[in-house]
């Protein structure tokens, strides 16, 4: 009697274990969950038909870019005119380093409200760019502001430790020019 209970159980792990390996697998394995919906909306091209299973991207995540790396991300701000910078983090890591000219959103010390109330302030028609310490606070806040900003043409994320002083620097020598 133990043996069949131990041997269905076994085989219902092994179920589960098979069917966890057949989905696609992230391409870092640590980024969250939201992450991994984030990544697969962007993904989306707006001319591929989505499956049943599938939601459209309705028209205010059209704006979505999802997750950059920290190296893509200093090449984009580079290049990106009227770029807004929106640091998540807490005030006291704000404090210590941050981009120059990034807006300060704290959510951590926030309630929703007030949170929700700084995202409207953020300017409209500018891409965005959002960022926390490590890029893990900040897909929330991410998905937030697409919620509640269909009015900003660009929205994307660091996933990963941000490039405070090359970036910093680059301003910098851009100011002396």
């Amino acid at each position: 009697m133990v043996r069949k209970m131990v041997s269905a159980l076994l085989l219902i792990i092994l179920v589960t274990a098979v069917t966890a390996c057949s989905e696609a697998a992230p391409i870092n394995s640590q980024q969250s969950t939201s992450q991994e919906t984030i990544s697969e909306n962007s993904a989306l091209s707006t001319d591929a038909q989505p499956s049943q299973e599938e939601p459209a991207m309705s028209s205010e995540n059209q704006n979505a870019m999802g997750a950059m790396s920290p190296e893509a991300v200093l090449e984009y701000m580079k290049e990106t005119k009227d770029l807004v910078i929106v640091d998540v983090a807490a005030t006291r890591w704000y404090d210590e380093n941050h981009f120059e000219g990034a807006i300060n959103i704290p959510i951590e010390e926030l309630d929703s409200e007030t949170e929700d109330a700084l995202y409207m302030e953020i300017p409209a028609g500018k891409p965005v760019m959002m960022h926390c310490r490590r890029g893990m606070i900040v897909p929330g806040a991410y998905d937030r502001v697409l919620e509640l900003r269909p009015d900003i043409p660009e929205i994307s994320y660091i996933d990963g430790t941000p490039q405070f002083d090359e970036y910093n620097e680059w301003i910098a020598n851009q100011e002396q020019k």
